[in-house]
């Protein structure tokens, strides 16, 4: 669907086009309002519609003064103009300033939808050309971030120079996002996908905060967003992110984020860079915002510090797995801490583990799958990844010697299910509620799976829009009010999750009722 602005100086003209003209049925949807040309701007600049449509004669600034503006700031804005017979001879230069047509006063439905068609082609061709543009851009900025050699990367500077028309001298930051592939296949997403919809989202969100960002796909599952130095945001607009993706998207996302810029032709060094502060995540966990200035002064250790292992293989024993999970949390917590090295993390994991399977006397891991065990803690991604394999390991081996899971996993769900219904209106993950059970995020999806039939993301969505549905029955209740109360920063996305599960739109819906 495409956006459209509405500018009208006469409140019952604004009204009318705004309540009565069917612009869902055509494929639009309206993003706002304005009574003069110069309140649009200041609203316009913000929302970044892909239509306006602007009366001619208006106080302050009229509509050809507007769209004079639009054009001057913006190569994708289509603008259109209401007017009436007796102003026509306006409309013909207003023209020239980069409109694209003009509706007559009285409205007629079959005209509007007739210029509407045209114009939404016009938004096409105008997208074609800039997804071009931006496919250049990111290969170049690929090829960059890992060109050493100066004549090339100069070569590679002055293409992209040419290309965006800025100077080759322009400093530029980046962010690496990477997506968690474990997540991203229990939540049957392949990486491709999630990726594609991580970038829309981040499109969408710096859009709206009028900053430009160009996405580069690098390994499978990251990406990298490139914007203007003097364009980067603070620590806490990153963590403002942080917060809207864990509540927008159902897979979950770390980033790493610095103060560092660079010229073109030595991108190759910050890649470089937010490679390292990525790589932090190990200790930080997923999920997060890695700042480089949280990282520039660690110090690892090699001296791992005692665990109470004697206790630990008790509480197995005595089938308490509660106590053996949160001991075993604060452990991890304590090497993460201490950052410990990941080989030496690895080695502790595998000798704890393979004594668990020798103690209840596992014949069933021997051979092959204990290999694989091995490979999965060497080469996991995070320290809490490795602690949900051992939480993993312990929880079948506390089943292995006899107890009665089946009954305290009834209880485990009902605590879940009571933890949605309480916090769905702010960020839930998989990670939080599985903090709060003291069970691995892995383990709590397929207890919750087997004991509802659904995942943890849609019993949170059916939650979030059951309580839309009521709130859509107030009237006075705007619908990006809604999205944001039942947890969704974004109202696009809140949207097109409504349409894509009630089968009509909010709007649509809160007709019928």
């Amino acid at each position: 669907m495409y956006s459209i602005f509405l500018v009208d100086d006469e409140e019952l003209g604004l009204g009318m086009m705004r309540d009565y003209i069917r612009w869902e049925e055509m494929g639009i949807y309206i993003i706002g309002t304005a009574s003069n040309g110069r309140e649009a701007l200041e609203k316009i600049e913000a929302l970044q519609p892909d239509i306006v449509l602007t009366d001619v004669q208006m106080p302050i600034m009229n509509g050809i003064d507007l769209a004079r503006k639009i054009h001057e700031l913006y190569d994708s804005i289509q603008v259109m103009f209401l007017t009436g017979h007796d102003e026509f001879h306006y409309v013909k230069s207003a023209l020239h300033v980069g409109a694209v047509g003009y509706l007559l006063k009285p409205l007629d439905l079959n005209e509007i939808e007739s210029v509407i068609s045209k114009v939404k082609q016009r938004c096409e061709e105008v997208a074609i050309k800039k997804r071009t543009t931006e496919a250049a851009k990111a290969t170049i900025l690929k090829e960059l971030s890992y060109e050493k050699d100066t004549t090339r990367a100069a070569e590679l500077a002055s293409d992209y120079s040419r290309l965006t028309r800025l100077p080759v001298t322009s400093r530029y930051a980046l962010a690496l996002f990477s997506i968690d592939p474990i997540e991203a296949e229990e939540e049957q997403q392949s990486l491709e996908e999630s990726t594609t919809r991580l970038v829309t989202y981040l499109n969408y969100y710096f859009q709206a905060k009028n900053l430009r960002a160009t996405f580069v796909d690098y390994k499978e599952g990251e990406t990298g967003l490139f914007m203007e130095a003097d364009q980067q945001p603070g620590y806490y607009a990153w963590e403002d992110l942080a917060v809207a993706m864990r509540s927008a998207l159902d897979f979950t996302v770390t980033a790493a984020v610095g103060a560092e810029a660079a010229k073109l032709s030595s991108l190759h060094c910050l890649y470089e860079q937010m490679r390292v502060i990525l790589n932090e995540r190990f200790y930080e966990g997923t999920g997060t915002m890695i700042h480089a200035e949280a990282v520039s002064n660690q110090l690892y250790s090699e001296h791992m510090p005692p665990f109470e292992k004697k206790e630990w293989f008790e509480a197995i024993h005595q089938l308490d797995f509660e106590w053996a999970a949160q001991k075993l949390h604060q452990y991890i917590e304590a090497l993460a801490a201490m950052r410990i090295k990941k080989k030496m993390i690895g080695d502790w994991s595998i000798d704890l583990v393979d004594e668990l399977l020798e103690q209840v006397q596992e014949p069933f891991t021997k051979g092959v799958q204990r290999a694989e065990l091995y490979h999965s803690i060497y080469n996991a991604s995070t320290l809490h990844e490795i602690e949900g394999l051992i939480l993993d390991a312990a929880g079948h081996a506390v089943n292995l010697l006899g107890e009665r899971f089946m009954d305290k996993n009834e209880k485990l769900i009902h605590k879940v299910r009571t933890l949605i219904d309480q916090n769905y209106n702010h960020p839930v993950t998989i990670n939080s509620l599985s903090e709060q059970v003291y069970l691995s995020p892995n383990y709590l999806r397929s207890i919750f799976k087997e004991k509802t039939g659904m995942t943890i993301h849609d019993y949170l969505t059916r939650i979030r829009l059951g309580k839309a549905r009521e709130m859509l029955a107030d009237g006075s209740l705007k619908i990006h009010d809604i999205a944001q109360r039942v947890g969704y920063e974004s109202t696009s996305y809140f949207i097109s999750l409504f349409l894509k599960n009630e089968g009509v739109t909010p709007n649509e819906y809160r007709k019928t009722i």
